[in-house]
């Protein structure tokens, strides 16, 4: 058997990142060992350092196999357990300082659309009573944010819309309190930091969600009305509580997981396609009816959930019963 050293280093690579989540679900290994990966990055430094000292010597390989080993361990444990974020490799670290901004609100008379986009830091959304809406919070210069809001339609940006910039920047904290009389198309763009959505009570149509390394947790299980979902996560991590009468939902993740808890005995269909990806539907109790595509038991088609999930090195967790905090 002839084996081609160009690819031997791919195969390897490919080996581990397969096999950590593997061990981890067989209990081999320790989840929160595996959780400590983004602690490895030093190793890469090493195994590189190494190839170029050792260059056209017998030892040359030494380099490279570190780096594949360490580099195939920490995509194996973000796989397995799921990326919180880079704001702890920058400035961003959802800290809660600052200057206070001045207090900004409004109503929205009917219904409408709401987009919020935040930069860095902590972001906490919540429903209140009535048809009106508020934003308060800290910023790191006291300016607030680009605040754009009609009679049926309000936009929440910060003032440098560069989302790079962000993940670099001082950290901003918001409080942003939503009507739970209008019915709403929410939208929310998290580049860095954390946040928290909690919209007991709201009527919703449609929620729309990007994050970029970041991580957000959504309470939604206690909404009035929500009809669907689109999610995209980056190099993040998301959460989700969600009512039983969610008829679609898409998620998409690169890098990222997603965490989706609903109520005991909802009907589910999941469409899934995935590279270097995980899921948990076997483990779920769901049926698979092929390679791209599960449910539960008895699902008729009607009734209950579809989803429809796509990840690229990325883990996506499907749990019913509780929250997803619990």
């Amino acid at each position: 058997m002839h084996i081609d050293r160009r690819l031997l280093g791919w195969g390897a690579f490919l080996i581990i990142v397969g096999a950590i989540p593997l061990l981890v679900r067989g209990g081999y290994l320790d989840p929160d060992l595996v959780d400590e990966w983004p602690s490895l990055w030093p190793l890469l430094l090493i195994g590189w350092g190494l190839g170029l000292v050792l260059r056209r010597t017998p030892g040359e390989p030494l380099g490279g196999a570190i780096s594949v080993v360490v580099l195939g361990v920490m995509v194996g444990g973000l796989i397995t357990g799921g990326f919180g974020g880079f704001p702890a490799f920058g400035a961003c670290d959802g800290s809660s300082g600052g200057t206070p901004f001045g207090n900004r609100s409004g109503t929205i008379e009917a219904d409408g659309q709401v987009n919020i986009e935040f930069n860095c830091g902590t972001l906490t959304v919540s429903a209140t009573d009535g048809s009106d809406w508020s934003l308060t919070g800290r910023s790191p210069d006291g300016n607030p944010p680009e605040v754009d809001a009609t009679f049926g339609r309000v936009e929440i940006r910060p003032q440098d819309r560069d989302e790079f910039r962000g993940f670099f920047e001082d950290p901003s904290t918001w409080t942003v309190a939503l009507p739970n009389e209008p019915t709403l198309d929410l939208g929310i763009t998290l580049n860095a930091g954390d946040g928290n959505v909690d919209l007991a009570g709201a009527h919703l149509d449609r929620l729309s969600l990007t994050v970029n390394a970041g991580s957000i947790d959504f309470e939604l299980d206690q909404v009035a009305a929500l009809a669907s979902i689109g999610v995209t996560v980056n190099a993040g991590s998301a959460a989700f509580d969600l009512p039983a009468g969610v008829e679609a939902a898409s998620m998409t993740m690169n890098a990222g997981s997603v965490e989706v808890c609903v109520p005991t005995g909802t009907p589910v269909r999941v469409s899934w396609s995935g590279a270097l990806a995980s899921n948990n539907f076997d483990g779920a109790g769901l049926d698979k009816i092929d390679d791209g595509h599960w449910q539960t038991p008895g699902f008729t088609g009607s009734g209950g959930l579809n989803l429809s999930v796509s990840a690229n090195a990325g883990s996506f967790s499907l749990d019913f019963g509780g929250s997803c905090d619990a």
